[in-house]
């Protein structure tokens, strides 16, 4: 474990974006985390958080009293495989669980092509996209839960994650930490392997023509519309996009679309700029605080409630 003090939290999230922490705790692997706990009972820190590669984070410019713990992975992987199982470390990337699943001729995960962050984080927010989403694949994990004085170890199947659209108990709870998970894949043929890694590809190629990944950015900023209320009240004002929301957009309605349409491709503020490029991305243009963007948010929060009386959600984590 690695430890320092006053931290730079901009050197390490995706945004380039955030103030200082106290302390800032790197884990690479499992006695890493425990001794990372250990640091943390020893300090009665007045904050805590883990994170991961921060690709979905936004801290604010202020100081962060508190410890920051970020688990992240080493040189040598620490995923492993039995019949149809992969167990993977909680830091690994989400990448390197997917191409060594379809080295071993697994399939099941390629619809995550190109997407940042780690298996822990992943599971945390359960990070979905072209209409997967992780918890369809996990099959249980190893989670902390901790307090001031103790530790428990705890065995959780999927169903104890209590999952929602991008929303977990290891999320709302904020005392829990993913060590590790085991995911259920499929074997697959030659020929369906080999669709499996086009797919993997062709989602990467889509990231790299559709995401502004030329700038620091924190992701999609905003959940697209699922709730089926407030899906049909934007169909309401909108009726022609009614093919779109259930033949392209999974029965949700694209916050990209909604952010270009109500005028914010490239709305500016500061440094912080929407995307052209991508309506649900957020561009650091170099030097953005956190209150530019926080800035933009409200404002697109604000046209979105009075054109059709909902306010969307944030999907970047916002830790003030």
């Amino acid at each position: 474990m690695q430890i320092e003090k006053d931290f730079e939290l901009s050197q390490v999230l995706w945004f380039q974006i955030g103030g200082k922490a106290r302390y800032f705790l790197r884990c690479m692997n499992r006695n890493d985390i425990f001794a990372a706990l250990d640091f943390v009972e020893a300090h009665h820190p007045q904050r805590i958080f883990i994170c991961g590669q921060g690709s979905n984070l936004l801290f604010t410019d202020d100081y962060f009293d508190g410890v920051v713990i970020q688990i992240g992975t080493g040189s040598k992987p620490q995923i492993s495989f039995s019949d149809t199982r992969a167990t993977a470390f909680a830091g690994e990337t989400l990448d390197s669980l997917i191409q060594l699943s379809l080295n071993n001729s697994l399939t099941g995960l390629e619809w995550a092509g190109g997407l940042p962050g780690t298996v822990g984080a992943g599971i945390r927010g359960n990070v979905g996209a072209f209409g997967g989403e992780i918890k369809d694949n996990l099959l249980q994990a190893e989670v902390l839960e901790f307090d001031d004085k103790n530790i428990d170890v705890l065995e959780m199947k999927n169903e104890d994650f209590h999952f929602a659209y991008r929303q977990s108990i290891v999320k709302e709870r904020k005392n829990m930490i993913v060590t590790a998970a085991q995911f259920q894949l499929t074997p697959a043929n030659r020929e369906t392997l080999v669709k499996a890694r086009s797919m993997y590809a062709s989602h990467i190629d889509y990231r790299k023509t559709h995401h502004p990944l030329e700038y620091p950015n924190c992701g999609s900023v905003f959940k697209n519309i699922k709730k089926h209320e407030e899906v049909a009240k934007i169909i309401a004002v909108w009726p022609e996009i009614q093919q779109l929301v259930y033949e392209k957009w999974h029965g949700k309605v694209a916050m990209g679309y909604i952010n270009n349409r109500l005028g914010f491709s490239g709305y500016t503020i500061g440094k912080a700029r929407v995307s052209e490029k991508h309506g649900n991305f957020i561009n650091n243009l170099g030097g953005a605080t956190a209150h530019d963007v926080l800035t933009i948010i409200k404002h697109i929060q604000d046209m979105v409630s009075e054109t059709f009386a909902i306010i969307p959600e944030v999907e970047v984590e916002i830790v003030q």
